[in-house]
Order: C-alpha cells, then sequence, then structure tokens
C-alpha cells in the first residue's frame, strides 16, 4: 500500500471515529448531568444513536393508532441507540487497534 492509501484508512478507521465518539460524548455528558453525577446510560443510549440510526426503524407502526405509532417509534430509538452503542465501542476498538498497525504499514 502507498502511504496515501495507509494515512487515507488511518483517518477513515480512526480519527473519524473517536472524533465523532468524543463530539457525542462531551455533547450529551453535559445534557445528562443531574446534581452533578453523570447518568452513564443515557449518555451511551444518546451517543449510539447516530451509529445505530442503520438498524433503528425495524418495526414499523403500520395499523397502530397515533399512541401506538409513537410507542414503536420510541422503541426503535431506543434499540437504535443500544445496538449503536454497541456499535460505537466496536469502532473505537477498531480505532485502538489501527493505530499500531498504520504505524508498522508506514514503516515497513
Amino acid at each position: 500500500m502507498a502511504k496515501k492509501d495507509v494515512l487515507k484508512d488511518f483517518l477513515k478507521k480512526t480519527v473519524l471515529p473517536v472524533l465523532a465518539a468524543l463530539l457525542l460524548f462531551t455533547m450529551f455528558s453535559r445534557i445528562f448531568t443531574e446534581n452533578g453525577a453523570i447518568d452513564w446510560f443515557l449518555v451511551w443510549l444518546a451517543c449510539g444513536v447516530p451509529f445505530g440510526i442503520g438498524k433503528m426503524f425495524t418495526l414499523i407502526p403500520i395499523g397502530y393508532g397515533i399512541s401506538g405509532t409513537v410507542g414503536v417509534v420510541a422503541l426503535n430509538i431506543v434499540l437504535g441507540g443500544l445496538i449503536g452503542g454497541v456499535i460505537l465501542i466496536w469502532k473505537l476498538a477498531v480505532a485502538l487497534w489501527y493505530v499500531p498497525l498504520s504505524i508498522y504499514r508506514l514503516f515497513a
């Protein structure tokens, strides 16, 4: 691989996911702070929504009234946040693994 390709992969697989996670964490940790204590579950759930947005609408609210539709959409958002939180942790683990790998590729 050329050095340009290694740096492009490093940016895509390491820098961007870490920056996105830091931005989301700083934003949501201030929102979900009550009496000086951070609610970590809500922060994890809210940070996972952008990463799980593709999995969010697995349940289609057809045939419900307005309250059933709102309930199914809320359930979809919670499920998307939970799945996205796991995806976010996986992307951060890949980013951590990719740092020494890209250094090896650059100097090999």
